[in-house]
């Protein structure tokens, strides 16, 4: 302890405890982080970005549902397909289903269905893209066939060098009358004698020639080309009365419904 000439005390400090002090200060102010080290040490900004309300999301927008080309009768049902090219009528408790065939045999992109009752039977396939292969028929070749019934499709048109679509149901003669029905616009042939018959009719440039019936093209076979999917006959009227049946006439009624959104020819 030191006096001055006035005669108080003077502490007097040593150099080396000055600087201690100094740094005790020093590292002090640096254990207390400021705002900016908060940042560097959390890695986020001191501030959370202002809020802003989401906007709330929009209702999907429904798919609008396509109607059919028509009205069904009363009972029954309209059947269109998805691109709309084609639609019929049907009993409301039958069933149409899509059907694999060889592609090979038909245009791209044709169309393939079976109409079904409700116990499985199959009434009428549906094709469409139907290749027009030129069967040859060598004269001597033809044999008679007959015509059991033939009515207008109800939305009928014409087709160029044919008649206008009809349903029809014919016989054609073999070793049996072998019996076939569905839609065709073509003649069979001169003088009813034919070696084979067409069961189809134009349907515009996008369906190429459809068919809807239970076979493509009738022609007699021979025995060992029969078989329990082969319809044939003793005589014509046993014919007759298998067609003329109630459950069939439903069947002609769902063939004759068919309308093509192009119109035929």
């Amino acid at each position: 302890m030191d006096y001055s000439s006035t005669g108080v005390p003077v502490l007097r400090v040593a150099p080396r405890s000055v600087a201690l002090a100094v740094v005790a200060i020093l590292l002090l102010s640096s254990c207390t982080p400021g705002p900016e080290a908060v940042d560097d040490v959390v890695g986020q900004p001191s501030a959370p970005p202002p809020t802003t309300a989401s906007a709330a999301p929009e209702p999907p927008t429904a798919t609008p549902t396509m109607p059919p080309l028509r009205e069904a009768r009363a009972g029954w049902k309209v059947f269109t397909d998805p691109a709309r090219l084609l639609s019929f009528e049907l009993p409301g408790d039958w069933l149409v289903q899509p059907v694999q065939v060889d592609p090979e045999g038909y245009a791209p992109d044709s169309l393939h269905y079976a109409v079904r009752t409700p116990e499985g039977t199959t009434a009428a396939l549906l094709h469409t893209g139907v290749p027009s292969p030129e069967v040859p028929c060598a004269e001597g070749e033809r044999t008679p066939y007959y015509v059991i019934g033939s009515e207008p499709l109800e939305d009928a048109g014409g087709s160029p060098g044919g008649e206008g679509p009809r349903f029809v149901i014919r016989l054609i003669t073999g070793f049996r009358f072998f019996g076939s029905y569905g839609i065709t616009d073509q003649p069979g042939g001169e003088d009813y004698m034919a070696c084979s018959l067409s069961n189809t009719v134009q349907g515009g440039a996008t369906l190429g020639r459809v068919s809807f019936g239970d076979l493509e093209m009738l022609a007699p076979k021979a025995p060992a080309e029969t078989g329990p999917g082969t319809v044939s006959f003793g005589t014509i009227g046993e014919a007759e009365a298998y067609y003329a049946a109630d459950d069939f006439e439903v069947i002609g009624q769902l063939i004759r419904s068919l309308r093509f959104a192009e119109g035929p020819g």
